[in-house]
């Protein structure tokens, strides 16, 4: 995803990206200062700025299509231009500053007149802090699974839920056929720096539960239903071709007593 933050000369912008990239696993900075440093594009009226914007947010999109989360500190006056870049599972944030400026003593900002309409979101400077920024600005993604057998269509899923948020939590279902237990699950995908819990069992009403959540990832019909009543929004990823966990199970025979026992546990380690 993209987190645009907006503002003008000083206001912090590239102080608090550079803050939430530490903060954030996976996350890159894009500066508009540094572009122009780079291209030795010093044009600030609209053709240098068009040509800023465009250079930024072109690798700020490619990046985010990566996977990374990408914060963008420009001032980005120019709505059209973000507009052909951003999608609506991108963040737009208005920086202002609310102490003294030396920017705008320097005349920095004289000619600071950007098109911002329809954003909603504001972060004053002195209020900031990495964690509450995280918590007030980035969806709560929630991708409920079982995992029995992590393959190509898990991995899927969860850089889709990637590309929604880096604030993501793996909910875990549990069942009574289940090859993996439960601990060594949730220690597997901790492992790989996942938030990890249990969900309510399939049977329960899961309404609560899901209103903790802004979005979740899912391609599970059974699934799906049960967060119909709830305020989380549907993220519908489609099976990846044949991949299927319950087809891996199935061709595992764990009654043949001909199996090594240390056969049986190294194949769980992998499937």
């Amino acid at each position: 995803m993209i987190v645009a933050l907006l503002g003008k000369s000083g206001a912090g912008k590239t102080y608090i990206s550079q803050e939430m990239e530490r903060y954030i696993k996976d996350s890159f900075v894009i500066d508009g200062d540094e572009l122009r440093a780079e291209t030795y594009n010093q044009d600030l009226g609209t053709s240098g700025r068009e040509a800023n914007m465009h250079l930024g947010y072109s690798r700020a999109r490619r990046l985010s299509d990566l996977g990374f989360t990408v914060f963008i500190a420009m001032q980005a006056p120019i709505k059209e231009i973000r507009d052909q870049y951003l999608t609506e599972d991108d963040i737009q944030i208005i920086v202002e500053n609310k102490g003294d400026n030396p920017k705008d003593q320097k005349g920095y900002n004289k000619h600071f007149n950007p098109d911002y309409s329809g954003i909603s979101n504001i972060q004053i400077l002195q209020d900031f802090s990495p964690e509450k920024f995280y918590n007030k600005y980035f969806p709560k993604v929630l991708v409920p699974a079982r995992f029995q057998g992590f393959h190509k269509g898990h991995k899927v899923v969860l850089e889709e839920a990637k590309r929604l948020s880096p604030n993501i939590t793996i909910g875990m279902r549990v069942d009574e056929n289940d090859i993996i237990g439960l601990e060594d699950n949730i220690n597997l995908l901790k492992s790989r720096g996942y938030k990890v819990i249990k969900t309510p069992d399939i049977n329960d009403d899961w309404t609560e539960f899901a209103n903790q959540y802004d979005i979740y990832v899912q391609g599970n019909p059974m699934v799906i239903k049960k967060f119909q009543n709830s305020n989380c929004k549907l993220k519908f990823i489609p099976r990846y071709g044949s991949v299927s966990g319950t087809n891996i199970r199935k061709n595992i025979n764990y009654s043949d007593h001909n199996i090594d026992q240390d056969v049986k546990e190294l194949v769980k380690k992998y499937i």
